[in-house]
């Protein structure tokens, strides 16, 4: 850190591992060691929350963190005990909460589509986004990456669309599960109910009814494209059924 900053001189940075606090013992000398030596930069990084307790949040704070990424995934504990997570939805609204009140921003992963997702699940994951009221979320399809149990779990239905030379992880799908308009769908659905959430929910502040309302169309017409879709698979036929209103507000 020392060499970054002589040799660039930088605003802030990010440290990039998937889990910043894994181990809780360096995490503490770290900190102490940046704060003994007059290092103090602005930074982000990514944890999770079984990782994270009152003494870490207070040296991340300390060292400057000003946003921290939480990997949820979803908000229906039945979904992340399938995946494996060893998380617990109440656990991580609790974390969130500590990182806020210790002034640090949250940002939020969230991941649809995981095998055996339902309809109720996604709606536990938006009714988790509004407890924790994160400052940002990103959302993205599940894909099996090849050595994971998931991929393990649907190796048989991996639907390659394009040449392995052309393509990422990213580009595959799974048959059988819904299809990519209704996660388009699901998506819009989720991004404007959570900030619709938001904006009703401000106090003392000035509310824009004209995004108040834009926010609420593009949430129903989310919900009620989740609705028409809700028959299509990924082996549905390009071109097929396919309903064309999601950029009706965009």
């Amino acid at each position: 850190m020392e060499q970054i900053i002589e040799r660039y001189n930088p605003d802030q940075v990010w440290y990039a591992d998937d889990v910043f606090t894994i181990h809780r013992t360096w995490t503490l000398q770290y900190a102490a060691l940046l704060k003994e030596r007059g290092i103090h930069l602005p930074f982000e990084c990514i944890s999770r929350a079984d990782r994270l307790d009152e003494a870490v949040i207070e040296a991340l704070a300390g060292m400057g963190c000003y946003r921290l990424w939480i990997g949820s995934e979803s908000g229906s504990q039945r979904i992340l005990d399938a995946m494996d997570r060893r998380t617990k939805v109440e656990d991580v609204q609790a974390k969130v909460r500590m990182l806020k009140k210790a002034g640090i921003d949250v940002g939020m992963f969230i991941m649809l589509g995981y095998e055996g997702e339902d309809v109720q699940d996604l709606q536990a994951t938006v009714d988790h986004l509004k407890a924790c009221d994160p400052e940002l979320f990103l959302t993205t399809v599940a894909y099996p990456i090849k050595g994971t149990p998931y991929y393990h779990e649907v190796e048989t239905r991996v639907v390659e669309q394009m040449p392995w030379h052309d393509r990422t992880d990213r580009d595959l799908t799974v048959s059988g599960r819904h299809s990519k308009q209704f996660y388009s769908f699901a998506t819009r659905w989720m991004v404007n109910e959570v900030n619709l959430h938001k904006m009703l929910k401000r106090q003392g502040q000035q509310k824009s009814v004209r995004r108040i309302a834009r926010a609420f169309v593009n949430a129903r017409v989310g919900r009620v494209g989740m609705s028409l879709t809700a028959g299509q698979s990924e082996e549905t036929p390009s071109g097929r059924g396919q309903i064309h209103i999601e950029n009706a507000l965009d």
